[in-house]
């Protein structure tokens, strides 16, 4: 559609980018919301059964770096195949078929 428009291939590329990047970003915050969320709660539901009880959330910070690179590092590779599928792709003879 970007093709159609006059995008050149640099901006649709870009774009792709730019959607993955905010994708990823509401992902990530939407995930720690919930994880936090869940994790008060275990803990709250948990406090009657161990002896003695939690009394905060241990977070292993290297786990979620790591969780965290992956993340991006998908991201920056789907983005990546994007762009070279989308560089490959026959824009003059998909345009002429619609």
């Amino acid at each position: 559609m970007h093709g159609a428009l006059g995008a050149s291939l640099r901006d649709i590329v870009a774009f792709v980018r730019t959607e993955a990047l905010a994708v990823l970003g509401g992902a990530v915050i939407l995930a720690a919301g919930l994880g936090w969320l869940m994790a008060e709660m275990l803990v709250a539901m948990l406090q009657h059964v161990f002896d003695p009880p939690p009394d905060s959330l241990a977070v292993p910070w290297g786990f979620i770096a790591l969780l965290g690179a992956g993340a991006v590092a998908g991201a920056v590779l789907a983005s990546l195949f994007a762009a070279i599928s989308l560089r490959r792709l026959p824009l003059g003879q998909t345009l002429r078929e619609e």
